[in-house]
């Protein structure tokens, strides 16, 4: 008898363990998650091994059922805006975020990234491709000794912009300056950790460059970054999690989630201003704009380490503004304090960094655009579009071309 007790003991506990996994496969905060776990785990033991292994036969057919409901009602296309969202993984060989290898995405994107946070008729529809090569990052070919390495976030990415308009492909196209973009969204510690793995795979000379957004490379709130490659362990145990996380159920469960708790921001707006310039509505987002009118920044020291750590390897240094600061005088505003890139220029000039200021010619290009009634900007958007990343561009080429040439 007791062994029989024993079994069902352990057949429910199994059941338990099922149901964990199953859970995995739902995109809910952790802590609902081990709240339903554990509230399951009473149940389960308290009404017996029967209504256990029922109860997880029961969700396992209904996460089958939404797993291929959500195929067949296309949701697992239609929830993206952008490609972004469709190809981030983590490369848990290398210990960092990247894209999907070998793939391309063509599709209109309906809107930018400002667009998902506001209600207020923003939108403007572009069409984008987007292609990855066999290291997970956006270029049309695989690294090539003598490319420029392009570091840093979303802006080098190219989001919101197709492939034929990214800083590498302009950089390659137009300016003759054979260019490899490395960009991913993150922080200092991300480009760290990115660009320790692209060295490990690339030993040799590299020539590279550097790209600080203000928006949000110069934040408090940092962590180191974590360069070592992963143990095997946690290699595959990574793998193991992704497994469920990487799963389009999860993807469409999370953005679920995600909306109905921002329901209420994005009616009310909270995190978008709203201006009008030449005609036009142009979202800004609030949180850069705050960034944007610091009176004094002091580099937190674990950032100033790894800042020290990556800058130092590369030829130049690029800050690319907000696009507030970019509009500023166009908006009624007297111009704002410049804290980021002052913290950052002293930092270059004491470690004698090459360093470049892109607000200027950001300035220049907006100002003789507008005229036009154009922009560099995307209105729905806080990135770049083509004619800013052109604008850019042409500084990034004068400078590593000058350098190149030394």
């Amino acid at each position: 008898m007791a062994g029989l007790t024993s079994s069902r003991h352990w057949i429910t506990g199994l059941a338990l363990f099922a149901t964990l996994h199953l859970l995995l496969f739902y995109g809910v905060p952790g802590g609902i998650q081990l709240a339903l776990l554990i509230a399951l785990g009473i149940f389960y033991f308290w009404a017996g091994t029967m209504p256990a292994v029922a109860t997880t036969l029961s969700l396992g057919v209904a996460t089958l059922f939404c797993s291929f409901a959500v195929h067949l009602l296309g949701l697992d296309k239609a929830m993206y805006y952008r490609p972004h969202e469709q190809l981030v993984q983590q490369d848990y060989a290398e210990g960092h975020r990247a894209y999907r290898k070998n793939a391309r995405i063509e599709m209109t994107a309906p809107h930018g990234d400002l667009k998902a946070l506001t209600a207020a008729d923003l939108a403007q529809p572009r069409k984008v491709v987007f292609q990855t090569d066999s290291a997970g990052f956006r270029n049309d070919r695989d690294y090539a000794a003598g490319d420029l390495v392009l570091i840093g976030d979303s802006f080098v990415v190219g989001m919101g912009d197709s492939q034929a308009d990214t800083l590498s492909t302009q950089l390659t196209r137009d300016h003759g300056l054979p260019a490899y973009n490395l960009g991913h969204p993150g922080d200092i510690s991300d480009y760290l950790s990115v660009w320790r793995a692209f060295r490990r795979q690339h030993p040799g000379p590299v020539r590279a460059a550097l790209f600080l957004f203000e928006g949000n490379d110069f934040e408090a709130a940092y962590k180191p970054a974590k360069t070592e490659k992963p143990s095997p362990l946690a290699r595959y145990a990574g793998e193991y999690y992704g497994f469920f996380t990487g799963s389009d159920l999860y993807r469409v469960t999370k953005s679920l989630y995600a909306r109905a708790t921002r329901a209420g921001s994005i009616k009310a707006s909270d995190s978008v201003r709203i201006e009008t310039l030449a005609g036009q509505k142009m979202g800004l987002y609030t949180p850069y704009i705050a960034v944007s009118e610091r009176q004094q920044l002091e580099l937190p020291a674990a950032l100033k380490t790894d800042l020290i750590a990556l800058a130092g390897e590369v030829e130049q240094v690029f800050f690319i503004p907000t696009n507030f600061r970019v509009y500023a005088r166009h908006l009624g505003n007297p111009a704002p304090p410049n804290a980021q890139w002052q913290a950052l220029s002293q930092l270059c000039a004491q470690q004698r960094w090459r360093c470049t200021d892109l607000t200027p010619s950001l300035v220049a290009a907006a100002d003789a655009a507008l005229a036009q009634g154009q922009f560099i900007w995307w209105l729905d958007d806080t990135h770049w579009n083509r004619a800013g990343i052109a604008a850019a561009a042409a500084v990034v080429a004068r400078e590593t071309g000058n350098r190149a040439a030394q």
